[in-house]
This record gives C-alpha cells, sequence and structure tokens, in this order.
C-alpha cells in the first residue's frame, strides 16, 4: 500500500491490482477515522494506492506508507482534492473508487470552526451526486465518466437520510449505507474492480 498525502499531485498509474481509493469524510474535528480506515484497506489489499487529504505528518504511524520522496508541494490542497478526487471516483479507465465516511464529530476534538463540521464533505457528496445526475441524464458521457462512490459512517451522521435519497435518485437504484470499515473497504475494492 502506498499513501499519498496532500500536497504534491504525482501521476498515478492505478491497476485492477492496484486500485486508487480517494478517503473523502471530515478532516477536521472528525478524529483520526482516515487511519483506520487506510489500515482495513491495507488488511483487504496490500497494494492498493490511497489518496487521502489529512495532513499527516513524517511521524505519523502510517509514515512509512508514505509515497517517497515525502514532500508538500506547491499546490494548494483544493487542487490536489479535486484531482485525485476526479481521477479515482470519475475517470471511466481508472480502476478507482472514492470512500465517503461519514463519522460523528469527534468530541474530544471537535471542529474549530466558524464553518459547519463536515461542510467540505457535504459539497464534495453533492458534487458526486450531480455528476451521478447528469451521467443518467446523458448517458453517452458514460464512456468518458463513471461515477464511483462507496459511503459509511455512523447512522447518527447529521442529514444522512437526504444525502442517500439524493444518492438513490441520481442513480436510480437503492444505494447502500455501510457501518462498519470493513464492509466499506470492501464494497470500494470490488467497485474499483468493475
Amino acid at each position: 500500500m502506498t499513501i499519498y498525502v496532500p500536497q504534491h499531485i504525482v501521476p498515478l498509474s492505478p491497476t485492477v491490482a492496484s486500485p486508487l481509493l480517494f478517503l473523502a469524510g471530515p478532516v477536521r474535528g472528525g478524529g483520526d477515522w482516515q487511519s483506520d480506515m487506510a489500515e482495513e484497506i491495507l488488511n483487504q489489499e496490500p497494494s492498493a494506492l490511497i489518496t487521502c487529504p489529512s495532513r499527516w505528518g513524517s511521524a505519523h504511524k502510517l509514515a512509512h506508507h508514505f509515497h517517497q520522496p515525502y514532500s508538500k508541494g506547491e499546490f494548494r490542497q483544493l487542487v490536489w482534492e479535486r484531482h485525485y478526487l476526479k481521477q479515482s471516483g470519475l475517470e471511466s479507465n481508472v480502476p478507482g473508487c472514492v470512500i465517503f465516511w461519514l463519522g460523528q464529530e469527534n468530541v474530544e476534538n471537535p471542529h474549530p470552526g466558524p464553518e459547519s463540521y463536515a461542510m467540505d464533505t457535504r459539497r464534495e457528496i453533492g458534487k458526486f451526486t450531480a455528476f451521478a445526475e447528469v451521467l443518467s441524464w446523458f448517458p453517452e458521457m458514460a464512456t468518458k465518466m463513471d461515477v464511483r462512490v462507496v459511503v459509511g459512517g455512523d447512522s447518527g451522521f447529521y442529514g444522512l437520510s437526504v444525502i442517500l435519497f439524493e444518492l438513490r435518485e441520481a442513480l436510480g437504484t437503492e444505494f447502500p449505507f455501510h457501518t462498519t470499515m470493513a464492509e466499506v473497504a470492501k464494497h470500494a475494492l470490488s467497485k474499483a474492480r468493475q
């Protein structure tokens, strides 16, 4: 497993054997769920490529998995995120998937504000929902784009029922929600290889 962290953009060549998974979800105030998810993915697929927007440093417990040379790039993190979100979850020729983990706000280390907890996550999942809806309207675009998203987390996440309703409506099918990281990783790896 190789983990790519912000903000250095490097060319990636995911394969079916080494799919690209983007860990999307609350960073500030969400705890270090990304670390737990990366370890679960490692247990299921040791050769996976993971892009993670957490600002982990070289002392992080998973630092030995970081892409080398480990360095911060000149890009703004939002540019980095958009690049890898698109590659892992939308480009039809890339074996990849975006994992949205919608966990409750961490009680010991809550979001500092002033904006709402998970604000960026809600925007990102809304974008993928919109892409899915547009593709259902214009199926000829599906040769260039394919929406690959898996959602899991805490069933008490504020607004979850609306998020899942929107995804179900956009995709025209029931949209599963997973409550364990093992289920999310398994589904994401399967979806990445379709």
